[in-house]
């Protein structure tokens, strides 16, 4: 009689394949650890924290148009040009807010974000350490693991380290200057998942994109003009 394989052998393969995908998952980890902490970085998180800091507590537009007069003259070649800055909603973790995105590559983004209106949600896991430093309003922190929430206010910067989760509140007219830093791709399906299955606003979900490509353009251009030196 032939021999035919047993409820465990198939068990045993799919226990292999499972070992070999966390294996796979976790070599893809430390590979991209390895990466961002070789990268060199055009920002460093002190420096945008403390350049929104000296504009907490003025109009929001104000001290936004002000930030982004110092980052092109402090980072020129790497923040984007008025024509191609656009207020775009991000829908996600259930809550809802608008980014404008300043300058962004595979390692680094930094982006103005805040609501008009009060919202809160899941902040999402990353593979990103993000640095949020507000201009206005108030922003709720409750920290997974925790019984008691953080609250920051104007001038004060908050930080969501890699692979953290949290649960997220802002005021009707918080507004902040965020920096992110690690694999940014990793982002993109916490920040458009809510977008595509959820609201299907595929406009916004354009938007989103068009910016993202334009501001590693714009990198890519700046990188080749000056080796070409």
């Amino acid at each position: 009689m032939r021999w035919l394989p047993g409820p465990s052998s198939g068990w045993a393969g799919r226990g292999l394949r499972v070992a070999a995908a966390v294996v796979a998952a976790a070599l893809l980890f430390q590979a991209l650890r390895g990466w961002v902490s070789s990268r060199r970085y055009e920002f460093e998180p002190e420096e945008i924290a403390l350049l929104a800091k000296h504009h907490a507590g003025l109009d929001h537009e104000l001290a936004f148009a002000k930030i982004i007069v110092e980052l092109r003259r402090r980072h020129p070649g790497h923040i984007l040009p008025d024509e191609d800055l656009r207020w775009v909603f991000v829908n996600a973790g259930g809550w809802m807010g608008s980014m404008c995105l300043l300058h962004a590559s595979l390692s680094e983004y930094v982006l103005l974000f805040g609501s008009a209106v009060d919202t809160s949600g899941h902040s999402g896991r990353y593979w990103v350490d993000i640095y949020d430093t507000l201009i206005s309003g108030t922003f709720w922190k409750w920290r997974e693991g925790t019984t008691k929430r953080e609250i920051y206010y104007p001038g004060d910067t908050t930080i969501h380290l890699s692979g953290e989760g949290t649960s997220v509140q802002w005021s009707a007219g918080t507004w902040m200057v965020e920096y992110g830093r690690g694999f940014i791709p990793s982002t993109l399906a916490f920040a458009l998942a809510d977008t595509i299955f959820s609201t299907q606003d595929f406009l916004t979900l354009f938007y989103t994109l068009q910016v993202y490509a334009k501001a590693l353009l714009l990198e890519a251009n700046t990188y080749f003009s000056s080796t070409s030196q």
